[in-house]
């Protein structure tokens, strides 16, 4: 009894070791391949196909936030929520969880001629508890052209949580960073030092690495989908 109870704990552990392979390997191998690109920019799409355009004017600016201050997710929000709000010069209205240092940390981030501009919702502790306390706070936003900015992989969740709580003309914005516009390859003569084998392709120091960060971060989002699927919130 005791020899099959040893043999069945092995069996686990083997299958389980197993299965964390393939998913490494499969891992290690779609990072060679644009598809965590791919799967990332369709997160930042609107859904039902709609997209910003010159002729779209919001009456206000909504960030989503959830991140701590400093922090590079939040700040490349406020980038882009500062950049939006002062083109269409709207209110801006700021989603994120009650912290007194985050509210104070990104009001003096943003211009100090918008202040009067910033209003916060700090109830909400989730996309859908923030949507909701959103609509609570702004009925008469709810037919009301809105910009909401966000993390990219956040985007799409983010609109579908708002219309399902009753806004019908808002559109996201993904918070994305810029992409540099020079040569990153390394020059080992010139640089000096020890000489040992090093990666020359970017691709390989960057994108590889990039394109494992955003797998995990795909994987997640596509799990809180399903999860606000099966619960009715999207």
């Amino acid at each position: 009894m005791k020899e099959r109870s040893v043999n069945i704990i092995k069996k686990i552990f083997l299958t389980f070791f197993v299965c964390m392979g393939i998913i490494f390997t499969v891992a290690i191998v779609l990072a060679f391949t644009s598809v965590p690109f791919y799967a990332h920019f369709n997160l930042g799409k609107n859904p039902d196909g709609v997209e910003f355009t010159e002729d779209f004017k919001p009456e206000a600016v909504v960030m989503f936030g959830g991140a701590g201050m400093p922090s590079p997710d939040n700040l490349m929000r406020l980038y882009h929520t500062s950049m939006w709000a002062n083109h269409f010069d709207v209110p801006v209205i700021l989603v994120h969880p009650e912290d007194s240092v985050c509210q104070s940390e990104m009001s003096r981030i943003l211009r100090q001629d918008m202040i009067e501009r910033i209003d916060f919702m700090t109830e909400g502790t989730n996309t859908r508890s923030q949507s909701l306390e959103l609509k609570d706070s702004y009925p008469e936003l709810l037919n009301s052209p809105l910009l909401v900015v966000t993390s990219t992989e956040h985007v799409n969740r983010t609109i579908k949580c708002l219309k399902k709580v009753g806004f019908t003309n808002v559109i996201g914005m993904p918070a994305q960073e810029a992409t540099v516009d020079f040569n990153l390859s390394l020059e080992n003569q010139k640089l000096g030092g020890n000489k040992i084998p090093s990666v020359e392709n970017t691709n390989m120091r960057y994108t590889f690495y990039n394109y494992l960060k955003l797998e995990i971060t795909c994987v997640r989002e596509y799990i809180a989908l399903l999860y606000y699927k099966i619960k009715n919130w999207i």
